[in-house]
């Protein structure tokens, strides 16, 4: 059994991503972790003042994207965990993978912050020593260690 950690923000890019990583899951047999960023470029921490209603949505928005791919994962009777935190994304992902000893990372081709997942996707491909799979459109992967 391994661990592979899957990186979305509710896009149609993610969930291709998604589709692709509880297959992945399912295949090996392993465990997938679920998480989504709150991006604290665009939306720092809740406090009293103006944005605060923005970073509550970005929060919301997160927690629903790791509820739609966790219900998803478990339709497939994929072992799933979640989680939402806030950082600059690619970041926050490689971190996450290390915390979790993921064997693959899992992220879409595009996605629905300001730095696209092919962005995100990238940074975490070329930092990082882990397997990194970015979703393309249409499925095609893209792959490197």
């Amino acid at each position: 059994m391994g661990t592979i950690l899957l990186a979305t923000d509710g896009s149609e890019y993610a969930r291709q991503a998604a589709e692709r990583a509880i297959e992945l899951a399912e295949e090996r047999g392993a465990t997938l972790h679920v998480i989504c960023v709150v991006d604290q470029r665009r939306f720092g921490d809740p406090a009293l003042s103006s944005s605060e209603l923005a970073t509550i949505y970005a929060e919301d928005h997160a927690a629903v994207c790791v509820g739609e791919v966790t219900a998803m994962a478990e339709a497939h009777d994929v072992r799933v965990e979640g989680d939402t935190r806030h950082g600059i994304p690619h970041e926050v992902i490689r971190e996450y993978a290390d915390e979790i000893d993921a064997e693959l990372i899992v992220v879409g081709e595009h996605g629905s912050h300001e730095e696209h997942f092919s962005g995100v996707g990238r940074k975490v491909l070329e930092a990082s020593d882990r397997d990194v799979r970015v979703i393309e459109a249409e499925e095609q992967e893209t792959e490197g260690e």
